[in-house]
């Protein structure tokens, strides 16, 4: 028998490692960095390729050296088959570079596939960051050592103790989704992801370099579409020790942790201002992270390669999703399938349920980053972009696995061997599956901005403009009808009450010289009767501004407690034109002192301060949903952790046409606004108000308090929620 022309190749580095008791060999492919395990006898076979040896001697030396054992030439085959095409072994026939060309092209394309079916974790190859690592290696060993692991470990502890302990002053200092995500931070948070990241992936270079290993592929990546590092230290698998494995799988998320934890304390203790906002940046990016993506092993990132170092099953994700796809080939459609000895036999229902579960969070997590990214980019007017990037990671998550099974069922011989029975039954309980599961009613509720007031209040406004003098009564003093609270002052008002009274003086006294002319003089007597007219006028005008000059006098029609008016928050529109900005907060503050009030601006309320109610701005899409008499749960940003619940009692019929400026996004709300010609704000889409009357609330609950609420109305099933979900999110608008 002809000797085969292949030999090893020669720059091959191998290890040997023990996994469940029994030996192995961890092969390195240094030029793909590719690692390859096999037992004993797979190595063995390897070795004997010198490109001078038959199959039939390999088969002889392989029955000699591993006796009783038996290989087939088949078999034999088939493996050497599968060396060549992993690139461990080199080719001594013609025409291999033509077959190289094609398996490159291949592995490209496959690539490429693969990163348009995760739009939201690019990666780029970079460069071989060695000599950095060697450099920083000695400046940075000890941090992985286990003394300093077990102080780190104790530090994070006792930060989340110090969240844990004040928990409730700790959500009050949070800020709201919309603040934390308002346009003007992106670049902030873009910044620290990056910075985090970097460092993350430098914490599983370094820690690799600590154990011995090498690390040549620092690659450029869009996490989210944030621009970061990877970090390639596949080398890990040639270390012996899978502890240490282990440690360089979770020294990403070591690092996150010592960040973390100096992050909380250095945001707990800072004022709020733009380190406060970093620190606090930095604990969400690295607890979400961590959370989420890293620590959790059903997606392929580092929990990932830590159990299946722990479990020393190497391929895990492609073993189990193997062992799931071999039962729904046998049982659902009848197929005979020949033995795998390379699949674990043990508990092989445990690694189909891990492939199940990873799919199931897979898509939740991708659902979850699309919301998040609807959520982000809708107050801004980019919905047309959010629905572009959900289309293109759904379409990512769905063509891959379609193109897949069409590819299994389109294989020749394929159908003819599926057993009909089978088949019919598969189908009949998956679709009772799919139609049970749409079906199911669940309690479905609208989720809305809120703001609280008094109760039918009486409103006090500026009747005209004034300077603030004096306030004669203060929030929570008792009034009666007609009672003074306060007095503007007018200077233009004053001085226009001056002219107009002079006028009126000299109108008046030419009437008088007049009248006293009558006498000798007939043509005076013929200008008394237009100078009559002329004095009434006069008098006319000067009492209209004396009738403005008492509005000045802030009144209230109706009886009752004096209540501050709702927060206004400080314009944003006039810092940015660099114009003098009005008043603001509360009228009464001392910082308010001597000023100035427009006409219609709202001064105080006037009511009964124990009669509160909850005003909810209900979108147009869902105010279908929502009707009188339905349950609301309110939450006010004052109070998180405590929730109280009332029910509506009326939905205005008209729309919402003015926005209270401090649920706006731009003061920190919830409600998505915009600035009309007028310079009021304005809901961007269209918006009903439902009245909820508060009784019996125990919260301490203030004018101008602000929240979310959520407005149950009723079960709607899973199917209806989908449908209403791509209705509305998938609207393609030019």
């Amino acid at each position: 028998m002809r000797p085969l022309q292949l030999r090893r190749r020669p720059d091959l580095e191998s290890r040997k490692h023990r996994y469940h008791g029994r030996s192995y060999w961890v092969v390195k492919e240094p030029v793909g960095l590719n690692y390859y395990r096999f037992h004993e006898e797979e190595f063995a076979i390897l070795n004997m390729l010198d490109g001078h040896t038959s199959l039939q001697q390999i088969k002889d030396r392989f029955q000699a050296e591993f006796a009783p054992q038996r290989i087939t030439l088949q078999d034999l085959q088939q493996f050497v088959g599968m060396l060549h095409r992993s690139g461990l072994v080199i080719s001594q026939a013609t025409g291999q570079g033509r077959q190289l060309r094609r398996r490159g092209d291949q592995k490209k394309k496959r690539e490429l596939l693969s990163k348009l079916s995760n739009i939201f974790a690019l990666r780029f190859r970079g460069v071989d960051p060695e000599k950095l690592l060697n450099f920083l290696n000695p400046f940075t060993w000890w941090l992985f050592t286990l003394p300093c692991l077990i102080v780190f470990l104790m530090f994070g502890l006792s930060a989340l103790t110090l969240v844990l302990v004040n928990f409730q002053e700790f959500r009050t200092k949070l800020p709201t989704f919309e603040q934390f995500f308002a346009a003007h931070n992106w670049i902030w948070l873009g910044v620290t992801m990056a910075t985090v990241k970097v460092l993350h992936e430098f914490g599983h270079g370094l820690s690799c370099k600590r154990y011995g290993g090498e690390c040549h592929e620092l690659g450029f990546m869009f996490l989210v579409f944030t621009p970061c590092l990877y970090c390639n230290v596949s080398d890990s698998w040639m270390l012996p020790n899978k502890w240490h494995r282990v440690f360089i799988g979770a020294g990403g998320m070591y690092v996150e942790l010592i960040l973390a934890s100096i992050a909380t304390y250095l945001w707990w203790f800072s004022q709020p201002g733009m380190f406060n906002f970093l620190c606090l940046s930095v604990m969400f990016i690295c607890s979400v992270s961590t959370v989420v993506f890293n620590g959790n092993p059903l997606l392929r990132f580092d929990g990932y390669y830590i159990l299946m170092d722990i479990l020393e099953i190497p391929n895990l994700r492609q073993k189990a999703t193997e062992i799931l796809k071999r039962w729904f080939q046998t049982y659902c459609l009848g197929l005979e399938l020949q033995e795998n000895p390379f699949l674990p036999q043990k508990k092989q229902f445990w690694f189909a349920l891990f492939t199940v579960a990873s799919v199931i969070y897979r898509w939740v997590v991708v659902f979850s980053i699309m919301m998040f990214l609807m959520k982000v980019l809708e107050p801004y007017g980019l919905q047309a972009l959010g629905r572009l990037i959900a289309f293109s990671g759904l379409a990512g998550m769905i063509v891959q696995p379609i193109w897949a099974s069409i590819k299994f069922f389109r294989t020749p011989g394929r159908a003819s061997k599926m057993k009909r029975k089978n088949v019919s039954t598969s189908l009949s309980v998956a679709i009772a599956l799919v139609l049970g599961i749409i079906l199911i009613p669940l309690p479905f509720h609208v989720d809305c901005a809120v703001e609280i007031q008094p109760q039918d209040p009486h409103q006090v406004f500026a009747m005209v403009p004034g300077k603030l003098v004096s306030w004669n009564k203060k929030p929570g003093d008792r009034i009666e009808a007609g009672e003074a609270i306060g007095q503007l002052d007018n200077l233009d008002l004053r001085l226009e009450l001056e002219r107009a009274q002079s006028e009126y003086g000299l109108a008046k006294q030419r009437l008088d010289i007049l009248s006293e002319q009558k006498n000798w003089d007939r043509e005076s007597l013929s200008q008394i009767a237009t100078q009559e007219e002329v004095v009434n006028h006069k008098a006319a005008v000067v009492q209209k501004i004396m009738d403005r000059m008492a509005l000045l006098s802030i009144v209230s029609k109706q009886p009752g407690t004096i209540m501050p008016p709702p927060f206004k928050p400080v314009p944003k529109q006039a810092a940015a034109e660099e114009q003098l900005p009005g008043w603001s907060g509360n009228p009464f503050d001392d910082i308010n002192r001597e000023a100035f009030f427009t006409e219609s601006d709202l001064l105080c309320l006037v009511g009964d301060p124990s009669q509160m109610e909850a005003v909810l701005v209900v979108d147009q899409h869902d105010i279908d949903l929502v009707g009188e008499g339905d349950e609301a749960e309110i939450m006010v940003d004052s109070a998180r952790l405590e929730t109280f619940t009332g029910t509506i009692e009326k939905i205005s019929e008209m729309e919402m046409k003015v926005s209270p400026e401090n649920l706006a996004l731009q003061s920190g709300g919830r409600l998505d606004t915009e600035m009309d010609a007028s310079g009021r704000l304005r809901p961007i889409s269209t918006s009903y108000l439902a009245r909820v009357p508060l009784a019996d609330v125990k919260t301490p609950l203030r004018i101008g308090y602000r929240g979310q609420a959520k407005i149950y109305v009723g079960w709607k099933s899973l199917g209806w929620r989908i449908y209403r979900f791509v209705t509305r999110t998938f609207r393609f608008e030019l």
